[in-house]
């Protein structure tokens, strides 16, 4: 069976990665998304390179709850998507 989606539980969020393929530029994508308010924010990096396709592998693999975990620490306390947005780009480290 070929796993192109993990579902995670954290920091009172569910984050949802999945392995993306775009036609038109012929890039891959690990997504990482989120809900707030009805709203999906994704990111991820875009991978295209020579192995793009196993490189995706490898980082879609070493997704685990631990990396959910680290994600999801900035958006505690975030009710809204502006503030989400704010956090993600805050470039902190707490």
């Amino acid at each position: 069976m070929e796993t192109w989606a993990k579902l995670f539980e954290s920091n009172g969020r569910q984050v949802l990665v999945t392995k993306e393929y775009d036609d038109e530029d012929e890039s891959h994508k690990l997504s990482v998304a989120i809900r707030i308010e009805g709203a999906q924010i994704s990111l991820g990096p875009v991978i295209k390179c020579e192995d793009a396709e196993g490189v995706l592998d490898r980082v879609f693999n070493a997704f685990n709850q631990e990396s959910a975990d680290n994600f999801t620490q900035k958006l505690v306390g975030c009710e809204t998507v502006y503030e989400a947005v704010k956090a993600l780009n805050s470039g902190e480290d707490e």
